[in-house]
């Protein structure tokens, strides 16, 4: 063919079918560009004309809901009222009153005129009269014309003032007029108003565009200069519904946010979107927007639990957050699980060690239960938090070695006290009552471990204890476990002698019925205690307790500081057939954190026992561990204030406070175990708001004074224990419960706190109206009076040294706003008075006069006036 075209004279050649052929092609390649650019990269259009349309049919049902829930009977009396007011202004009386009103406008309006001329003439009068007196040559007849202009001008003003009267007069009568119409009018607005809203709504969408919609987040990233940079987010583009309250049931990308109190702190028109959900802000497309359709988008949308990873950018610093549940538990996880002691994570590397110090060891246990415990800590206790290290047996001889060589170069001996003579039931029932079970499981006492929702106990279970250390001590440990272990957690119950013994006797009849090895153990060879010693500084046991020689050990692992961002080309998967994701090897790692070892990669980390929830908790707080900076402008200021909070909340934490009290809306479950709800331990969020700075200093150093049975409610059972902490950390906790109350720490004296004279007998009266001594004794009490100790209420006798003083007020005027919950009656609802004829009805004064009463139970009498 090209043969034949070649010997064809060009002015002869024909290419008419090739401009054809490719004119068509063009054509058609620049119609689908068009239908590429208008409908294929353009869907967010379809989005929102159905959002719109969708939107239409619920405003409407909003409008046809509003008409019917309209009070048919009164919209119709409004209306004829309106009516009737509207007509009235179409009388003759109306219209007379408005034609008198007129005429005298006009006259007043002549009169004023006629005033301000003759003003003008006596001015003039009295400009020359006073220029004659000046000259020596006075002008009567100026004088008398003056005098003239002024009697003038009287008239004028008594006209003048009559006419405004009558004008007034009439004035009001067609306000009256006017005033019927307009409350009429204002009636049927109101009754109207949500019909007429939804109205308006529905107009605004009618007319609503079809647009791309953007919030540009100025200097809110970095790029690899770290030069600030805009971040753009076009996320409401097609997620039109966030914040609107019908769109709470519609289907994505449509439905309304399902935490709206986060959207009040984080407006999305100023935040946008992708800090917190992540994801590709810029992109039109579901695919490229959520990073689906993005094999190499590093940030895809976060998905589930996962959207809580993205708080701990801005709030890196903070452990519990008031909205975020799931990022809040995965930190507590964390730092429960001991996972700081082997990896640096930012914001948490001096915390304290999660396990017991292991200094006095062979004073505690003996060789062969360590050498099983070392071996496999899962043999001897499920839900213990220690992972297992898979020893082999000649590993887990050295690792014994080497503690008890290290222990038995302490000077630690146990006291030698008599334990004998316990009673096993008695101490069964203190282990039962006095709250061991908040932090300690025996058997199938299940129910506390179970509310708390956790694979592991916060403490060690002791259903076969008494296999593990000597009845010697056992009793040694409850009556003072800091003479063991200085650094303890577990605290002082301020057990009795006879006490003591009997939970020991108790707690000695718990054996282990699986058989202890018999394995012959050598822990004398040196050779094995400095294998020990080595596998002990290779495995970084130091990271969780404190050992001899081992006190400024370094942690052994990688950090987890920027783990969120870690590229999956990164990860070893080894010889496994685990998917290649991020998400795949964290699930495989701490399911089996030795799955991916080969026969050239040794695993040293430890096998743990997290269930699947936990696994997934984990793994939202490893990919929230990002070195991601938004600028400051976008980042709540974690100030003094919050730093005091988070110090406190740490100490709180490592003491276990939560497990008995309820703090920040979590925790107390002890309670699941103590049926009757008077006997719960208090919540205590409020406290920095309720009690005295003093006296809470004096609470946390001794709970209880020494010798006295508890004298805030002497009745329950079980007992605030002695934490023995140490100044700096009471300091914190003062200043965490402030911190809660949004209170700042200041010296006061509230020794100096008066009753008012006037107030204080008025109080009384009403103190006794109300039978607070009902509930409340102001005294000392004890179980089985006329009372059950169910119904009690704290004793109102420490009020004076205990209670701030406007907290009371406070309280009285809605007990259930500051505890949910709370048995105490509301006796001033929504701040009005049951009592108008006392103080004038006036609640605020009979709360106050209360107060102070209330203030000096159990008080030497005191007439200073009260400091208000």
């Amino acid at each position: 063919m090209f043969k034949t075209r070649a010997q064809i004279p060009i002015e002869q050649r024909n290419y008419s079918t090739y401009y054809i052929v490719f004119s068509g092609l063009l054509f058609l390649g620049t119609m689908w560009a068009v239908v590429d650019e208008i409908v294929t990269r353009r869907p967010w259009k379809n989005f929102q004309k159905d959002y719109y349309a969708m939107m239409d049919t619920l405003i409407q049902q909003q409008i046809d809901q509003a008409v019917m829930e309209v009070d048919s009977s009164a919209l119709q009396e409004t209306n004829a009222a309106l009516n009737a007011a509207r007509d009235s202004m179409n009388t003759n009386a109306y219209r007379g009153t408005m034609a008198r009103f007129e005429e005298v406008s006009e006259q007043l309006i002549d009169e004023t005129r006629e005033y301000q001329f003759a003003k003008s003439r006596g001015d003039e009068a009295y400009y020359f009269y006073k220029k004659s007196v000046h000259e020596g040559n006075e002008n009567l007849s100026l004088k008398a014309d003056l005098h003239e202009e002024e009697a003038t001008m009287a008239e004028h003003q008594r006209v003048m003032n009559q006419l405004q009267a009558s004008k007034d007069s009439l004035q009001h009568i067609l306000n009256g007029y006017r005033q019927n119409v307009r409350t009429a009018q204002n009636r049927v607005e109101e009754l109207l108003a949500k019909v007429e809203g939804w109205k308006t709504k529905k107009t605004r969408n009618d007319d609503a565009p079809i647009q791309i919609r953007q919030v540009m987040m100025l200097d809110y990233d970095r790029n690899p200069f770290n030069d600030p940079k805009a971040r753009i987010d076009r996320c409401q583009t097609c997620h039109l519904g966030w914040n609107d309250e019908i769109t709470e049931e519609s289907p994505q990308p449509y439905k309304k946010h399902p935490i709206p109190e986060l959207l009040a702190i984080h407006n999305p028109e100023k935040f946008g979107c992708t800090p917190c959900h992540r994801g590709q802000g810029t992109a039109l497309t579901a695919g490229t927007a959520h990073g689906d359709g993005d094999h190499y988008w590093e940030n895809p949308l976060l998905k589930g639990k996962e959207v809580w990873a993205a708080c701990n950018e801005c709030h890196e610093n903070e452990s519990v957050l008031a909205y975020a549940p799931v990022i809040s538990q995965a930190k507590r996880l964390m730092i429960e699980s001991g996972c700081h002691g082997c990896h640096e994570i930012k914001g948490y590397t001096d915390l304290p060690k999660v396990g017991p110090q292991l200094t006095n060891i062979a004073h505690k246990a003996s060789p062969t239960w360590v050498y099983d415990w070392v071996k496999n800590p899962k043999s001897y206790n499920q839900h213990t938090r220690m992972p297992n290290f898979k020893f082999s047996e000649d590993e887990a001889e050295a690792v014994t070695a080497f503690l008890f060589d290290a222990s038995k170069k302490m000077a630690f001996q146990n006291s030698g006290n008599s334990f004998a003579g316990g009673n096993v039931d008695h101490g069964r029932e203190l282990f039962e009552t006095v709250g061991c079970q908040a932090c300690h499981t025996i058997g199938d006492m299940k129910k506390v471990r179970e509310a708390r929702g956790t694979s592991y106990d916060i403490a060690p279970e002791l259903t076969r204890v008494g296999s593990k250390v000597s009845a010697a001590w056992i009793y040694d440990w409850v009556r003072n476990p800091r003479r063991y272990n200085p650094t303890t957690k577990m605290p002082n119950l301020r057990l009795t002698d006879s006490e003591a013994k009997d939970i020991t006797a108790y707690l000695s009849t718990l054996k282990d019925k699986k058989a202890i090895t018999t394995k012959n153990l050598d822990l004398s060879s040196q050779t094995i205690i400095k294998r020990g010693e080595k596998l002990i500084r290779e495995f970084g046991c130091s990271g969780c307790h404190v050992i001899p020689g081992m006190e400024k050990e370094g942690r052994v692992s990688v950090s987890l500081s920027n783990f969120g961002r870690k590229k999956v080309e990164e990860m070893d998967f080894g010889d496994t057939e685990v998917p290649h994701s991020w998400h795949d090897w964290v699930n495989s790692k701490l399911k089996n954190s030795r799955v991916f070892a080969t026969d050239r990669i040794v695993q040293k980390m430890p096998l743990f026992s997290f269930s699947d929830s936990e696994i997934e908790l984990l793994r939202v707080f490893l990919l929230s561990q990002t070195k991601d900076e938004p600028d400051r402008k976008y980042v709540r200021a974690f100030d003094k204030g919050r730093q005091n909070i988070e110090s406190g909340r740490r100490v709180a934490i490592a003491y276990n406070c939560q497990q008995c009290h309820q703090l920040e809306k979590s925790g107390a479950h002890i309670t699941s175990i103590i049926e009757e709800p008077a006997f719960h331990p208090p919540i205590i969020t409020g406290e920095g708001a309720k009690v005295q700075e003093p006296w809470l200093y004096s609470f946390l150093k001794q709970p209880t004074p020494v010798g006295q049975t508890n004298s805030i409610r002497p009745w329950v059972p079980t007992r605030m224990p002695t934490f023995q902490f140490s100044e700096e950390e009471i300091g914190k906790l003062q200043k965490y419960f402030l911190g809660l109350s949004n209170q700042e720490f200041e010296l006061r004296d509230y020794a100096s706190f008066r009753p008012d004279p006037q107030l204080f007998p008025v109080g009384k009266q009403i103190f006794d109206d109300f039978q607070c001594l009902k509930c409340h004794p102001s005294g000392n009490v004890k179980a089985g009076g006329d009372v059950s100790t169910s119904d009690l209420a704290p004793n109102l006798a420490k009020a004076a040294g205990r209670l701030k003083p406007e907290w009371v007020v406070d309280w009285l005027a809605d007990p259930a706003k500051i505890q949910e919950g709370t048995r105490m009656p509301t006796f001033f609802p929504d701040g009005q008075s049951p009592l108008p004829d006392v103080l004038n009805g006036d609640a605020k004064k009979q709360m106050q006069a209360i107060r102070d009463y209330v203030m000096s139970i159990g008080q030497p009498v005191r007439t200073t006036v009260a400091n208000k």
